[in-house]
């Protein structure tokens, strides 16, 4: 077995199999992690030709909803902070709602795809079609108050020398924040192989709280100032549909299974819904969905177990 990067415990576990790519588990530091890695090559060629997001585009306003709330949180945690580095800006709506506050903010993209998207809307000299190895080689000397990695830390090779090399890049007292989906969530737990987030070969890590704790440990000169989770209520829904489906596979109720992968040898059936007698209706479903869930959403963030973890780190 593969031994775990990010804590170098040896007895990880062979956890899934998606397509040519299989996931190990590290119980240790509770870490989900691809192996074989990529290399850095195969990953560059990847984000400059292929990798598409478009999700980030379709939900513009949620993110720059989602923006306006960790820039607050940034302000005033940092009151004197001026200056802002994204790293993995994506479509660039985080980086405009900074400016629009009046935040001297700088973001890089490595995916031609989104950067090309990006400059739209935001000149080239806010955004850089780089990788953050390339741009740390070049402005190591560069510091900023505030710097961001919004779903990113998923899709780097080597976390710790990125978190490392990121926190010398910040002024004394500026935030480091990072969000990336929770392993040890509500969500992971109940949708296992199927879980959302599984994507490979972009998601090369699945992270807890643990898995920071064991990246930031040798780390001089930083507190962790705030931590949290959040959902969404698609997650909630995501939830309930897999609960159902496996009470009706108990009961009897769902009469058609097919696996969807030939490759997913360890995968267990994946159920596709043929009689929907004694089921839930459509209808209760939208009603739930569009009226219900956003209530009961937060009940999935108690304990830190929603399915999105954030970190707000604080430089010494």
């Amino acid at each position: 077995m593969p031994i775990c990067e990010i804590c170098n415990y040896v007895r990880t576990e062979y956890f899934h199999k998606l397509s040519k790519y299989s996931y190990y588990l590290c119980f240790s530091c509770y870490t989900l992690f691809l192996h074989p890695k990529p290399t850095q090559k195969q990953i560059n060629h990847y984000y400059k030709k292929y990798f598409n997001y478009k999700a980030g585009e379709l939900n513009e306003k949620l993110i720059r909803k989602r923006a306006k709330v960790i820039l607050k949180n940034l302000m005033n945690l940092n009151l004197k902070g001026k200056t802002l580095f994204d790293i993995g800006s994506g479509y660039g709506y985080f980086l405009d709602e900074a400016i629009k506050l009046g935040i001297s903010a700088f973001g890089i993209e490595p995916s031609k795809t989104l950067f090309t998207i990006s400059i739209k809307h935001l000149i080239e000299i806010i955004i850089k079609n780089l990788t953050f190895e390339k741009y740390y080689e070049l402005n190591k000397n560069k510091k900023f108050d505030f710097i961001t990695l919004i779903h990113t830390t998923e899709h780097i090779l080597n976390p710790h020398e990125t978190i490392y090399k990121a926190i010398k890049l910040l002024n004394p007292g500026g935030i480091l924040y990072i969000e990336t989906p929770n392993l040890d969530s509500h969500l992971f737990n109940t949708e296992k192989y199927e879980y959302t987030f599984l994507t490979p070969p972009d998601h090369i890590w699945i992270f807890s709280l643990k898995s920071f704790q064991k990246i930031l440990k040798n780390i001089p000169d930083f507190k962790i100032e705030k931590f949290s989770t959040y959902s969404y209520p698609e997650h909630l829904m995501g939830i309930i549909k897999k609960k159902f489906k496996i009470l009706s596979m108990k009961s009897g109720t769902i009469t058609n299974y097919q696996n969807s992968n030939k490759d997913h040898s360890s995968n267990p059936l994946l159920i596709k819904e043929g009689n929907k007698k004694g089921g839930v209706s459509d209808f209760k479903y939208m009603l739930f969905d569009k009226f219900l869930s956003p209530l009961f959403t937060p009940l999935l963030n108690l304990g830190n177990k929603g399915s999105i973890l954030e970190l707000y780190i604080k430089k010494k």
